[in-house]
């Protein structure tokens, strides 16, 4: 039926000759109320059956096939799809470039059927029928769940062979299925949409971690926001959370967070003075007036859970401030160094680390050689002007060391980070020509912007050029083991030069 016309039903009289324009017309009428009904009561997404409608699972074949059971889902547009038998779908590796994850989709469709055509007139023919069917599909970019609805999707990378069952639902590695994002029907508003689930859940976890850290220094009321995240958690992974729930739910939480902030302020001066406290604040209470305010769309749901994402960060940096741990931190493995002896430290950094309590394993690290850069998808672009070099500078200690780097001038420097697990922190460890020193770059992981990383300036004497400087990507930011990043240069007139690079995650 036409956008903006009122629905009109075909009306029977004696004598009415109706025409096949009629009788369609009809059909038309029942077939667009039932998907105008699906829309506005429905959400689109994959019907939950007990049995596990349309749920992607591995064949255990060694090989990049799967399953799809059958099932039943509706899309936005309020089709019915319904699959009726086992689906089995086989990736092609070979024709994509590796790493990339592959999304599985499913999408209505209509075929003619039961065509006809009548000996006494041959002008009287057609398909007697309209099939209404759906194809299960594999994509090479998220479905809009508009006309398809997404399934699972699959991170393949070198040396992927088989289709697995993630072994931590919440993470899924490479091969592995990610069930994360598979949108659920049911009543609408009723679940928050699956990037927003899935954030949510990052978000609601990262709470529990901070606040057992705080509750463990003391901090009384840190207990209870654990409790009242986690059971803010259970109800995110029963999806049971959605525009409709997600401000009241979130609000009881954000309410003993500021008790909690309350009672730091009173008796904890020494959490209370640590200069990210205040941050973690003015994050708390612009979260606090967004719940307030009851937003019941989805727009509105994704912005409690970003600053909710925000709150967590300044939290993070407060459990995490050097001056003085929040809780007694785990037997120290590796070498003993706080953080300003970064800068400075001359050797090659080692496999473990102990900073001021906390342990690090290194997990990947770039040289700026050939096969190093080309593993790693090291790239410059949009650069004034890039070079490599390599240099023979000393550290503060006196130390030489011969380096080889890439420096750029302006544009934006992108590669992959390795080896990592998903969801946790990421300690970036650079080595540079501390004559360059004050650079600016903005990073961003996987699409998504972070924060500025910034040089301090050093050595303008030119005796002592070599130094190192760390930099953190939250948890939220590692969504697996392999991550794009882009460090883009904010003033195109000075240098960016970089000569190794270390990554530690927490041990």
């Amino acid at each position: 039926m036409p956008e903006g016309h009122n629905f009109k039903r075909i009306n029977f009289f004696e004598g009415f000759f109706t025409t096949d324009e009629d009788w369609n017309a009809a059909e038309a009428y029942h077939l667009e109320k039932r998907r105008l009904h699906n829309r506005i009561m429905h959400q689109a997404g994959v019907v939950p059956i007990v049995a596990g409608g349309l749920k992607v699972t591995s064949r255990g074949k060694g090989d990049l096939s799967f399953e799809v059971a059958p099932g039943y889902a509706v899309d936005g547009r309020g089709n019915e799809l319904v699959l009726r038998d086992p689906a089995v779908k086989v990736i092609e590796a070979d024709k994509l470039k590796l790493p990339a994850t592959v999304y599985v989709g499913i999408r209505y469709y209509e075929e003619p059927t039961d065509f006809i055509a009548y000996k006494e007139n041959p002008r009287f023919k057609g398909h007697r029928r309209i099939e209404e069917k759906c194809r299960v599909e594999v994509l090479p970019k998220p479905p809009d769940n508009e006309e398809t609805i997404e399934l699972a999707r699959v991170k393949l990378e070198e040396g992927v062979r088989e289709i697995r069952e993630a072994a931590d639902a919440r993470a899924p590695g490479p091969g592995e299925l990610d069930l994360r994002y598979v949108p659920l029907a049911g009543i609408a508003g009723a679940h928050a949409v699956p990037a927003q689930r899935v954030e949510l859940s990052v978000g609601l976890n990262d709470l529990q971690h901070h606040a057992a850290a705080l509750a463990k220094a003391g901090v009384a009321t840190a207990q209870y926001v654990r409790h009242q995240a986690a059971a803010a958690e259970m109800l995110n992974t029963a999806n049971a959370l959605g525009p409709g729930n997600l401000a009241e739910v979130l609000g009881a939480v954000v309410e003993l967070e500021r008790d909690m902030v309350d009672e730091i302020e009173k008796v904890h001066p020494n959490i209370a003075s640590r200069k990210q406290f205040n941050d973690y604040k003015k994050s708390l209470e612009a979260l606090h007036k967004l719940v307030r305010d009851r937003p019941r769309d989805v727009e509105g749901c994704g912005g409690i859970v970003r600053f909710l994402t925000s709150a967590n960060q300044s939290l993070l940096a407060v459990t995490k401030e050097k001056q003085g741990p929040v809780a007694k931190g785990p037997e120290a493995i590796g070498e003993k160094l706080a953080w300003k002896d970064i800068n400075v430290y001359s050797r090659d950094f080692p496999q473990a680390l102990n900073i001021e309590g906390s342990n690090f394993t290194l997990m990947d690290s770039i040289e700026f050689v050939d096969e190093s850069m080309k593993n790693h998808r090291w790239v410059v672009e949009g650069s004034k002007e890039m070079f490599p070099s390599r240099q023979e500078f000393t550290y503060p200690d006196g130390t030489k060391v011969a380096a080889r780097g890439i420096s750029y001038t302006g544009g934006q420097a992108k590669f992959n980070a390795l080896n990592l697990k998903p969801n946790r922190d990421l300690i970036i460890i650079k080595r540079y020509d501390a004559v360059y020193g004050e650079q600016q770059t903005e990073m961003s992981v996987d699409g998504k912007k972070v924060t500025v990383w910034k040089t301090p300036e050093a050595d303008r004497d030119r005796k002592h050029r070599w130094r190192n400087h760390y930099y953190h990507v939250p948890g939220t930011n590692v969504s697996g083991e392999t991550i794009e990043i882009v460090k883009k240069a904010l003033a195109a007139e000075r240098d960016i030069n970089i000569f190794k690079l270390w990554f530690y995650q927490p041990a």
